[in-house]
């Protein structure tokens, strides 16, 4: 008898909570998503806060009317931009790079630029850092214009020294965009450095069309940075030697 009577009470605790799981479940389940959304929040904030933005703001191209490029008529637009030996610097006492950080080269006034989709882009570049050797001669070759050609100081090129580069304005798509796109031109070295707008320096000139929309990222490929081989400081910070180019 005893033996039944506790069988008796287990069977009876048993059953005092029935469905008391089942009335736990939606809450944790609601739980649980609002913790999933909460952290899903936070990392793309997180993210979106990592996201380079140039302190001095978007360089958006120029238009200059159109153009005919292998029998198509597309818009024609215009940029211009320099790259300086020096961040710290100012030109006409607007400063290079609003961060700064002496020594370190720069592309200036922005790294930021916009252009529209298929149009043929005319680019200006003010030359004005020394250099030296290219790690990967490849990219001492101009690729990705019209007619593969840029000018330098008004003379036609296809390639410069790979043993004079300055910088390279190197573009590519970035994951998902047009990845058939790429433009490398080279620039070649000065002999000194000169961060003034009237100094001593190589003027570049070049051509392409753009591709479909999206974002494209540049840097350059030739070492002139920091640390080993060259490629620290500057090289892995945005907003000096890397930039973006947005094509809407």
């Amino acid at each position: 008898m005893v033996a039944d009577s506790n069988l008796q009470v287990d069977q009876t605790d048993v059953g005092e909570e029935p469905g008391g799981d089942d009335r736990a479940r939606p809450l944790g389940l609601i739980l649980t998503v609002v913790i999933a959304l909460a952290a899903t929040v936070g990392i793309g904030a997180f993210f979106w806060s990592q996201t380079y933005q140039s302190p001095s703001g978007t360089q958006v191209a120029q238009s200059a009317g159109t153009a005919v490029v292998n029998g198509v008529t597309m818009p024609h637009v215009t940029l211009s931009f320099q790259s300086y030996p020096d961040a710290n610097g100012s030109v006409n006492g607007v400063a290079i790079h609003p961060a700064g950080n002496p020594s370190w080269p720069a592309f200036g006034m922005t790294n930021v630029f916009q252009v529209p989709t298929h149009a043929l882009v005319t680019v200006t570049v003010s030359q004005y850092d020394s250099g030296g050797a290219l790690n990967n001669p490849w990219f001492a070759r101009v690729r990705g214009t019209v007619d593969g050609v840029a000018t330098v100081d008004g003379k036609v090129v296809t390639a410069v020294d790979p043993n004079n580069v300055g910088h390279t304005f190197t573009v590519r798509g970035t994951p998902g965009t047009d990845p058939g796109f790429f433009l490398n031109v080279p620039l070649p070295s000065v002999g000194g450095e000169n961060q003034t707008d009237v100094g001593q320096h190589h003027t570049v000139v070049f051509s392409f069309v753009s591709g479909s929309a999206g974002t494209y990222a540049w840097n350059c490929e030739f070492p002139c940075g920091t640390m080993v081989a060259a490629f620290g400081g500057p090289m892995g910070a945005y907003g000096y030697m890397s930039g973006f180019m947005h094509v809407v």
